[in-house]
């Protein structure tokens, strides 16, 4: 019979509790430091990832193309998270416009208020922006920044949030891209399709059968290779019959480097 050396089951047992029990006095300790005391908001916009941690991967930025939308008027939802306990009364969040990260015109978006009333009980809530679709916005994109401003009911504990180990991200400021043209949207993925340019999407629409708003979302990357290689076939037979698609600049139209 082979004798182990070491510790007996119960023996390990021990000092493998004791070591447990510190760490969660410490993770306690330093949970209640940070957070005691303290209601707090920050935006919690996702970023539109596909990773399996995307519920908590957010976004500084959001767009809202209307080329997508169709519509001459559309709200977008800006998502605020709240720290903290759940509150039994009615709580004001603040927000104001970031006028040197703003180009959007008087007449492209609704006035926003100071405050907007977060009902008891809620964890999260969202601030409606309405933006129109303005006959000054045609083949144009604008922008409007708004952040987070601490006032009575909340303070802002948290100003950059990890993505990963090398995106830290602001969450307490967001800018919102509004546009009446065809723009980069995030299923274009440029691995797969190349160069973004108004002319290649407008032709990708027309061969690969899709609509734009096929790309308003992050596409399964599995989708998007199988279009960028359907698009590189008929950009190559394109060109074999000796009339090459060219984009605006002269410059041959490609599909992605990733597509095989």
């Amino acid at each position: 019979m082979i004798k182990h050396i070491g510790l007996t089951p119960k023996e390990h047992l021990f000092p493998t509790v004791i070591i447990v029990f510190l760490a969660l006095s410490v993770s306690c300790s330093s949970e209640l430091e940070t957070y005691s005391g303290v209601s707090g908001v920050y935006f919690a916009m996702n970023a539109g990832s596909t990773a399996i941690n995307a519920d908590t991967m957010y976004s500084e930025t959001s767009s809202l193309p209307f080329i997508v939308t169709r519509s001459t008027d559309s709200t977008f939802n800006l998502k605020v998270k709240i720290l903290g306990a759940i509150s039994d009364r009615d709580r004001q969040v603040s927000i104001e416009v970031v006028p040197e990260e703003t180009d959007a015109l008087d007449g492209d978006y609704d006035r926003l208020s100071d405050n907007y009333v977060f009902p008891a009980g809620t964890v999260f809530g969202n601030i409606p922006i309405t933006f129109h679709r303005t006959p000054s916005l045609e083949g144009k994109e604008r922008k409007l920044t708004v952040r987070l401003v601490e006032n009575n009911d909340f303070a802002l504990p948290i100003r950059l949030w990890r993505n990963s180990s090398d995106e830290y991200v602001d969450v307490v400021k967001h800018t919102i891209v509004f546009s009446d043209k065809y723009v980069q949207l995030p299923g274009y993925e440029t691995g797969y399709f190349g160069p973004f340019s108004e002319k290649k999407m407008k032709l990708m629409l027309e061969v690969l059968g899709l609509d734009i708003s096929d790309f308003n979302e992050k596409m399964p990357y599995t989708r998007a290779k199988a279009l960028g290689q359907q698009f590189d076939r008929y950009l190559k037979e394109q060109k074999a019959a000796g009339t090459p698609v060219l984009e605006d600049d002269g410059t041959e139209m490609t599909a992605g480097e990733y597509i095989y």
